[in-house]
């Protein structure tokens, strides 16, 4: 969640908002039924997804937060067609970060997100009180507010916009709102594994916060296929 400049074509220097489906939130996140049903479910950052919208669609509870809800519908939905275009500008710079053969391809793709936005934009202009202008490392939310956030592709991603101090601020907090935190990818925007992903792991377990790496069968970008879990040891938990 960063202030807006041009992207380069691999080190993204500003968050690219994106537009995923609700079927990638569940290969990203190995969500199953019961978890999208009964959980209290937060979206951090929600982007311009339908992820939120099709939980709620369903019975479920979720809210989404991203700073750019700021904007009220017309302009977001500029923005939002911007973002798409800035996103298939960058598959075609740098091919070899993406797999879109479980997609069809990259036409059959960007239809994919063509409307999982337009499902979005339709919902937030109807219901913005599950929409917050809100960003980490400071969420406004209670202790406990929800069983499950989770964060599609912003920490360790803009490993380049966010140092490792900010990534435990973020994740301490993510913690401290919800039971469960979830978050894909654990690698940079060019593919890498994170660097400081080990010393972030022994810094949060000195502060009584448990992780683990679990496989996530989601092949977007390759070498993504794992979701960091973090807990808090003794606290909300089920």
């Amino acid at each position: 969640m960063s202030k807006s400049v041009d992207a380069a074509p691999a080190a993204l220097d500003r968050v690219l908002v994106t537009s995923r489906d609700f079927a990638e939130y569940r290969a990203m996140f190995a969500l199953d039924d019961t978890t999208l049903d009964t959980a209290r479910i937060l979206d951090c950052p929600g982007g311009a997804g339908d992820f939120g919208f099709r939980v709620r669609e369903r019975g479920g509870r979720a809210v989404s937060v991203d700073p750019i809800y700021a904007l009220e519908p017309a302009a977001l939905t500029l923005r939002v067609q911007e973002e798409l275009d800035r996103g298939v500008r960058r598959a075609h710079a740098v091919p070899h970060l993406y797999d879109f053969s479980w997609t069809g391809g990259l036409a059959q793709y960007v239809r994919r997100r063509e409307r999982a936005a337009q499902r979005f934009l339709v919902d937030y202009a109807l219901d913005r009180e599950n929409y917050l202008d809100a960003a980490l490392p400071d969420l406004p939310f209670p202790d406990g507010a929800f069983d499950l956030a989770l964060v599609p592709n912003l920490l360790f991603v803009y490993a380049g916009l966010f140092d490792p101090a900010w990534h435990r601020r973020a994740v301490a907090e993510l913690v401290r709102v919800a039971r469960e935190v979830r978050i894909h990818p654990v690698t940079d925007a060019d593919g890498r594994p994170y660097p400081h992903l080990p010393a972030l792991r022994a810094d949060l377990a000195a502060a009584g916060i448990g992780t683990s790496l679990v496989e996530a069968d989601y092949r977007l970008h390759p070498g993504t296929q794992r979701t960091l879990v973090c807990r808090a040891a003794g606290r909300w938990r089920r």
